[in-house]
């Protein structure tokens, strides 16, 4: 008997045995007990996230199977459309190729490929872990059937109004032609910088400086808001200031405020 345990010499073989055996599928007795998998996406490979969760997901499932329940954990992949797309053209841009350049169909299919070819290593590493799913009902996101089902929670959702569409800001990929979701994006701290101008009164009698990190929204101003407390700024209220490089026209406004500091901000 060898001194130390090996893993690759008993697990592998053992598990071949429980999954040409059936002993993981849809089965039992009692009542209905389901967990579904939270699909791993097909780009990459397994994490210490993904083992510690499927761990506590087998443990729940093996339970429930022996205590007699129609036990069933169903596995399946995620598509993770707009990663897997990035992971394509870096394959493609390593091959001298683009995605425009070999063509629709062509790289749809080159995306089918590499969802073959990653898909499966995440099943083997599945196995590996001893995870005992149902691999008989193994389903992957963009299956029709799937498709279907998703399509028809989103109407019922939006009818119940549950669900809507909004106008709201959103991470955009200038290379993918597409939005990405927060957690596909890497924050970064740039040092800003505070521009002054130089607003001149319309009457010819002085100016206002205002500071601001966003020159851009300059020429969109239409208003200068002051505190109508601020001994400072009283004297330009009811004033006209004149819109640099636009040469408008804007009235020097009084902003409410319940603060006792002084300001003086831009309105837009």
């Amino acid at each position: 008997m060898d001194k130390t345990y090996s893993p690759e010499k008993i697990e592998e073989r053992l598990y071949a045995f429980w999954e040409q055996h059936g002993c993981f599928a849809a089965g039992g007795d009692g009542p209905a007990y389901c967990i579904m998998i939270p699909p791993p996406n097909v780009t990459g490979t397994l994490h210490m996230g993904h083992a510690f969760q499927d761990t506590i997901m087998d443990a729940l499932t093996r339970l429930h199977r022996m205590r007699g329940f129609n036990t069933l954990w169903q596995p399946g992949t995620d598509h993770a459309g707009i990663a897997t797309q990035m992971v394509v053209e870096r394959r493609l841009e390593a091959a001298d190729k683009t995605r425009t350049g070999i063509g629709r169909e062509a790289f749809v299919e080159e995306v089918w490929r590499w969802k073959e070819q990653s898909g499966g290593k995440i099943q083997q590493q599945l196995r590996r872990l001893g995870a005992s799913l149902d691999w008989s009902r193994e389903r992957f996101t963009m299956d029709e059937g799937l498709s279907q089902a998703v399509t028809e929670v989103f109407v019922r959702l939006f009818d119940e109004g549950l669900i809507y569409r909004g106008k709201r800001l959103v991470n955009w990929d200038p290379v993918l032609h597409t939005a990405v979701s927060d957690l596909e994006v890497l924050s970064a701290e740039e040092n800003g910088h505070l521009w002054h101008f130089r607003y001149p009164l319309a009457d010819g009698e002085g100016s206002l400086v205002v500071a601001t990190t966003r020159p851009e929204t300059m020429l969109g101003d239409t208003a200068v808001a002051v505190h109508p407390e601020d001994p400072r700024y009283r004297h330009l209220l009811g004033k006209q200031l004149r819109l640099p490089l636009a040469e408008r026209t804007r009235s020097a406004n009084a902003m409410v405020s319940t603060r006792s500091t002084s300001s003086i901000s831009m309105r837009g």
